[in-house]
């Protein structure tokens, strides 16, 4: 049977708020940029599912170019729970989705969570991160709340979480999962979020057990979600920089210290010497998350693929290891924390990787190679 929560998701309107004014930040926050995507664009994205979605605006005339549905704000100055009453003024079902604009990380399968908490005793769904703080604006709400919410608002009571008092409200616990939540308010937290270093993961295994298979089946999982990835191999003999006979291996044979081919949308730079951390460092500007394949015997964060029929075991003393990608039974492990997926859980594998990523794990303040 089909998870209930994500039953109810089809059932259910989304809206996301993205009326407020920006002050801390400056600009709007639902323009600003996660990966290739802004904000906004990467939360519609992630709650298409929804048959409805709206997006809550000041003032439809001031955003002439949005290319979705809006509400506009019938409570002007009243802050995200203004939004919230236009909203659930408009919305077509009886359950509404909320959720800001500046917390960019979070993600279909929690707002199923929400909705699987909503039960028939229940006006509201509200969510508690591992801090104990609550975020009643990440949180689902019935349309019957509507007349609550506007009495308040008609006595100036803006304090969403005074409002549910006199609601039937349920907490759901985020757990693990609070690194979601984050929310991007200003400057700092919008360079925070997108990290000073690099961030970098080893897919590590002996030879033969999948490592290029695995990486080729997680660059869409990953882009998909936002990451733009990077993929370096090292290879142990000396490998043609080009397919012989073409021009550019022509070039490069003949003696060239660098050859360099383009068309409008990619390039390709052959350069003689060897390849220094910093060069690297300069090469991934713009990358998200570098993918190395192999380096086996370095100090990065790694995924172990351990593939049975290798006839090999688990790589003694390999350091820093996340994850096994394996089809070994989780028993026949040495385990020490690692997490354990198998072979073609691929979705999991990049929810575990994104996780990683989002909370920093993966950052290195400097590359070697």
């Amino acid at each position: 049977m089909e998870d209930r929560g994500k039953e109810k998701i089809k059932e259910s309107s989304c809206v996301i708020l993205a009326g407020g004014k920006s002050r801390r930040m400056g600009s709007p926050k639902s323009e600003l940029r996660i990966g290739s995507l802004s904000f906004l664009d990467k939360l519609v994205y992630e709650f298409s599912s929804f048959p409805e979605l709206l997006i809550s605006v000041d003032r439809r005339e001031r955003h002439p170019d949005m290319p979705y549905p809006m509400v506009e704000d019938l409570y002007p100055d009243c802050g995200p729970l203004g939004g919230l009453c236009s909203a659930l003024r408009s919305c077509r079902f009886p359950l509404l989705f909320v959720l800001p604009c500046d917390v960019p990380l979070f993600s279909e399968e929690l707002a199923a969570c929400l909705l699987r908490e909503m039960t028939e005793d229940a006006d509201c769904v509200i969510s508690e991160t591992e801090d104990g703080r609550l975020h009643p604006f990440c949180a689902v709400y019935r349309s019957s709340c509507l007349p609550v919410l506007e009495e308040a608002i008609s006595r100036g009571e803006l304090k969403m979480l005074r409002c549910l008092e006199k609601l039937r409200t349920k907490i759901f616990r985020a757990g693990r999962e609070s690194w979601r939540y984050r929310n991007i308010n200003t400057p700092a937290d919008y360079a925070s979020l997108s990290g000073r270093g690099r961030s970098v993961l080893a897919v590590s295994a002996y030879k033969n057990s999948g490592k290029t298979a695995l990486i080729e089946r997680l660059i869409p999982e990953l882009s998909r979600r936002g990451i733009r990835v990077m993929t370096v191999k090292h290879d142990g003999h000396c490998y043609e920089p080009d397919i012989p006979g073409k021009d550019s291996y022509r070039f490069f044979q003949a003696g060239a210290e660098a050859s360099l081919i383009f068309d409008s949308e990619k390039y390709s730079l052959s350069r003689r010497g060897e390849l220094s951390a910093a060069e690297l460092f300069q090469i991934s500007e713009g990358v998200d998350l570098i993918l190395l394949e192999g380096f086996k015997w370095t100090d990065y964060p790694k995924i172990e693929v351990l593939r049975r029929e290798t006839g090999k075991g688990a790589i003694e003393g390999l350091s820093r290891r996340l994850a096994y990608v394996t089809d070994w039974a989780r028993e026949e492990l040495p385990l020490r924390g690692e997490e354990v997926f198998g072979m073609n859980e691929i979705s999991a594998i990049a929810d575990f990787i994104e996780a990683e990523y989002r909370s920093h794990h993966l950052e290195e303040s400097e590359l070697y190679l």
